[in-house]
């Protein structure tokens, strides 16, 4: 019982401190405004009496240090790109490719999928297969290629087989622009080089479309094999022109080896000479065949 006395007591005791402080506090915090505003007003009164006793000229002059230190303190603010700072993500990394020389790794976009068409419903638009003649609502050839086949008449191992770029280019005597500017310009399939990775990815055309691409280009099937046994034709004639220098040039490198050149110096021996009455002059003739002609005072 006295220590639950005693317990109770010092609760008391501390709340009466805590009374009497805030009893205290509103009293000390108004005084302490007083004294701030008491020196606010010296403080505007002092700088009134200043800028009453500056000219105007001095407060143009203080009035535009305010405003360039204004500026200066700005200009520190504000931040500047620091290069050091750049991320290693933003820099390439390079790829030792093995042969000398570093490769930058790009990064790829991942492929999106993409929507097929949806086949054509109403029965009087639906295309006429170029084979049979019969509508069909959608076909691998028509989606990809814009070519009016049906999938049951398409023949993949033939007339319907894809071609690189580079075949249609050879095979039919075709350059660039009749194939993308030339109107319309041929659809294509992109598709990775099987043969190397890091080359370009290839660009496949259907042959039937590259054959008509070409009779519209030389005119007719004739035509185009004439332009094609020329070019054969001027191929073999360069072929054997490089074959033949590099025969000439072989055959010079053989000779000049046999070649002896202690017997390049020859001097004249030259016989008795002889006047010429007629143009008064006096030759003699080595055994080499050389005439030498001269006067004498």
């Amino acid at each position: 019982m006295h220590g639950e006395s005693l317990a109770n007591g010092q609760l008391k005791n501390e709340k009466l401190k805590i009374s009497q402080s805030n009893s205290k506090s509103p009293d000390s915090i108004k005084d302490k405004s007083i004294v701030l505003d008491k020196q606010d007003i010296q403080d505007v009164d002092i700088e009134k009496d200043v800028d009453a006793s500056l000219s105007a000229a001095q407060r143009a002059r203080a009035e535009r240090n305010r405003q360039r230190a204004k500026a200066l303190r700005e200009a520190r603010l504000v931040k500047q790109p620091l290069i050091s700072k750049i991320s290693e993500n933003c820099i390439p990394r390079a790829i030792d490719s093995g042969g000398g020389f570093l490769l930058e790794e790009t990064e790829e976009d991942p492929l999106r999928p993409v929507a097929e068409p949806a086949p054509i419903v109403h029965h009087t638009e639906q295309p006429h297969c170029l084979e049979c003649e019969r509508p069909f609502p959608q076909s691998y050839l028509f989606d990809t290629f814009d070519y009016s086949v049906c999938d049951e008449c398409r023949d993949d191992n033939d007339k319907h087989v894809l071609i690189t770029r580079t075949e249609a280019k050879s095979e039919y005597l075709l350059k660039d622009c009749d194939l993308d500017a030339r109107p319309p310009p041929l659809r294509c399939v992109r598709r990775r080089n099987p043969h190397r990775a890091r080359f370009a990815e290839m660009r496949l055309y259907l042959r039937a479309q590259v054959e008509a691409r070409a009779l519209e280009v030389w005119g007719s099937a004739e035509q185009l094999e004439r332009e094609r046994a020329e070019r054969d034709e001027r191929r073999e004639r360069a072929t054997a022109t490089a074959q033949r220098r590099r025969l000439r040039a072989l055959r010079m490198d053989v000779r000049s080896s046999l070649y002896d050149r202690t017997r390049d110096l020859h001097e004249h021996d030259y016989g008795p000479e002889r006047y010429d009455a007629d143009n008064d002059v006096y030759e003699r003739t080595c055994a080499c065949g050389h005439v030498q002609t001269y006067e004498k005072m």
